[in-house]
């Protein structure tokens, strides 16, 4: 039976994984539950666009990814180098004697690559976009929300997660024997090698995941038996399911001891689209499209649930505001209650791994008096990092009955 608490999808939900070096992209359409990596040649997994854009003299034309590299020696074709950084940066660059910002050229290699995914679903509908990339802060997020709005893509449907969240919405989107045990990727950048373990605990509801990364240096010389030893010391001590390959950097070229071992009693999976892939199923379950009964809490996730208790029909109950486990850099809640009784508001913080809900009194003494029922408030939740929220209330009244004062309240609350 289908859950209708579910979102129904209309459009397509796209994945994008971007670095210093290269970008791809994946999309899931309406009907679909796996996702289409968009690839350079058709019918071929040649999925990755080099982090490259240029620009022809003179007119708007700009190239991007290989065709970018192939025009570079073109007399009337600039290739601008380091953009990405640049952005980030939030420096400007001089292209073709005018002045852009790094992110106004971020956002036309985007648009552009967002175009090819687009007709290639043949969905002009979009549900939601997630980003992919090294690393998560709110610098990095409110550009991107900006790039995606100049893509028309409104804030609501965009999501920035880091490759090791990817990872996390990738191994548990996939069929339940193939995450039986840990499951474990190795990305190989050469010479460096980042590897990230999946353990999920199923005895607690929501199931708790934890996600344990290192980095390796691999010696180029004895490339095979160097990475043998990081195999190993990542298999130590615990039952592995599934290994994941990605990165220019494996090849079966050298990899003959090492991949034997890989395949000891473990599904071994090589390929270059597991983050972008991952950030697909990440919209989906943004976007509320299907069921998710895991809990990671990162660096960037939330610590805290903060929720009202509210009458509904009679009966007491949690009204959440704040969920743990989403990006503290996304999260936002706002309600509108009814004020019964003392002028007064509760707010309750509860940790995800306890059931004990600490309770927060903020004074509204200060509203105008009123007849009970006759005061309309308007409450909202703004994170201010992963551990402390700050929660504005204000002043309604009632319609034409009570005006509203303007009177506004502020606290922060939250967990040491």
């Amino acid at each position: 039976m289908e859950n209708e608490s579910l979102k129904q999808r209309e459009g397509a939900v796209y994945g994008i994984d971007i670095s210093d070096e290269r970008a791809l992209i994946s999309y899931i359409n309406p009907k679909d539950r796996r996702p289409v990596t968009v690839s350079k040649i058709f019918g071929e997994e040649n999925y990755v666009f080099p982090m490259a854009i240029a620009k022809k003299s003179g007119i708007g034309q700009w190239f991007i990814g290989d065709e970018a590299i192939e025009r570079k020696n073109d007399s009337d074709v600039t290739l601008v180098p380091d953009f990405y950084q640049k952005a980030l940066k939030n420096e400007n660059i001089i292209i073709d004697a005018q002045l852009f910002s790094g992110e106004e050229v971020l956002g036309i290699y985007l648009k552009r690559l967002f175009a090819m995914a687009q007709n290639l679903s043949g969905v002009r509908a979009t549900d939601f976009v997630c980003f992919s990339v090294s690393e998560v802060n709110k610098d990095l997020v409110d550009m991107i929300d900006r790039c995606a709005a100049g893509l028309g893509i409104p804030v609501s449907k965009v999501g920035v997660i880091s490759k090791k969240e990817a990872f996390y919405y990738y191994c548990l989107s996939q069929p339940e024997e193939i995450r039986k045990h840990d499951v474990i990727a190795f990305e190989n950048n050469g010479p460096v090698v980042y590897a990230i373990r999946l353990n999920v605990n199923y005895t607690l509801t929501p199931r708790v995941v934890s996600l344990d990364e290192k980095y390796f240096t691999l010696d180029e010389k004895n490339k095979d038996s160097s990475f043998d030893d990081i195999l190993q010391e990542m298999l130590k001590g615990s039952l592995v399911s599934t290994i994941y390959l990605t990165g220019p950097g494996f090849s079966r070229d050298w990899m003959n001891e090492s991949l034997q071992r890989a395949m000891m009693g473990h599904k071994v999976f090589a390929g270059q689209n597991l983050y972008t892939n991952g950030a697909c199923y990440a919209a989906l379950v943004r976007m509320e499209a299907v069921e998710w009964p895991f809990l990671y809490i990162g660096d960037n996730e939330l610590k805290l649930n903060v929720s009202l208790m509210v009458s509904d029909l009679n009966q007491m109950k949690f009204y959440t505001l704040i969920n743990a486990g989403k990006s503290w850099y996304e999260e936002r809640g706002e309600c509108e209650v009814i004020l019964d009784g003392d002028p007064s508001m509760s707010l309750y913080i509860q940790k995800p791994d306890s059931r004990k809900a600490v309770e927060n009194v903020l004074n509204l003494s200060d509203l105008p008096e009123r007849e009970s029922r006759l005061t309309r408030l308007r409450i909202t939740a703004v994170p201010l990092s992963d551990r402390k929220v700050s929660v504005r209330i204000f002043d309604l009244g009632f319609g034409e009955i009570e005006k509203g004062s303007g009177k506004t309240f502020t606290t922060t609350i939250g967990i040491d």
